[in-house]
């Protein structure tokens, strides 16, 4: 049979574009002794907040990472509450020793425009406060294209560090493996759920979840991992 369309595509080259985190610094504020009715510390997600790629994907999640740090005076046990448009989404508690800072990062898998991610703080004590919120949005599970689904000659650029150490999850639709460096695979087929990769806080760890830390002085790492700068590749047509 004659093939009437070629077996490769063009060269696509597809390039991420990271926003700058959003990140606000307030006079610190007490948190009550218990629940508060509205969430002291909420985003809506906006279209500028999204990643932004060289050309529209078959398949992309976005995840909302929110973060929350501190300090108390009394050691305390912080509780909270992820609320995504009004809902609930997660509850917790986590202790933080007298005189300590903390960081919570809280992590809304699948978020769009306009969703509004929020966080309820409270504590134990009088004497703790919240002083500190940021918010970026993850990227993770893509296709690139839908047909051909096979990528040819798959390069990466090397991973930026987002704000954090976790590494990501490559997917071909026979194996998985880790890297946060650049990479060369002849053949990739995406897998079917997870796309070509998954991002470690937000999807393969902690999905609507949310992860804590704590110290003497107040924690850096703002929760994140490594992701895409760039990956180029032909289109492989093989049905």
């Amino acid at each position: 049979m004659t093939r009437l369309s070629p077996l490769l595509t063009s060269k696509k080259v597809l390039t991420f574009t990271y926003p700058d985190i959003q990140e606000t610094t307030i006079t610190p504020e007490t948190l009550p002794t218990t629940e508060p009715t509205n969430p002291q510390i909420a985003y809506t997600v906006a279209q500028a907040d999204l990643v932004q790629t060289s050309f529209p994907l078959f398949k992309r999640v976005e995840v909302g990472c929110v973060n929350a740090s501190g300090t108390v005076v009394t050691a305390a046990t912080i509780s909270y509450r992820m609320v995504k448009n009004g809902s609930s989404v997660k509850t917790g508690t986590f202790t933080v020793a007298a005189n300590y800072y903390y960081r919570l990062g809280y992590y809304f898998y699948n978020v769009a425009v306009d969703d509004v991610l929020g966080i309820k703080l409270w504590s134990n004590q009088t004497d703790s406060n919240w002083d500190v919120k940021t918010l970026f949005v993850a990227i993770t599970r893509i296709t690139p294209i839908d047909k051909p689904r096979c990528l040819y000659l798959v390069e990466s650029a090397a991973l930026l560090n987002r704000v954090g150490s976790g590494t990501p999850t490559f997917y071909h639709k026979d194996f998985t493996y880790q890297t946060a460096n650049a990479f060369t695979i002849p053949f990739w087929y995406p897998h079917d759920t997870y796309g070509i990769f998954r991002v470690s806080r937000g999807d393969s760890m902690s999905p609507d979840g949310a992860e804590s830390s704590t110290g003497t002085t107040r924690p850096a790492q703002k929760g994140g991992g490594y992701t895409p700068t760039q990956i180029i590749f032909r289109g492989l047509r093989i049905d």
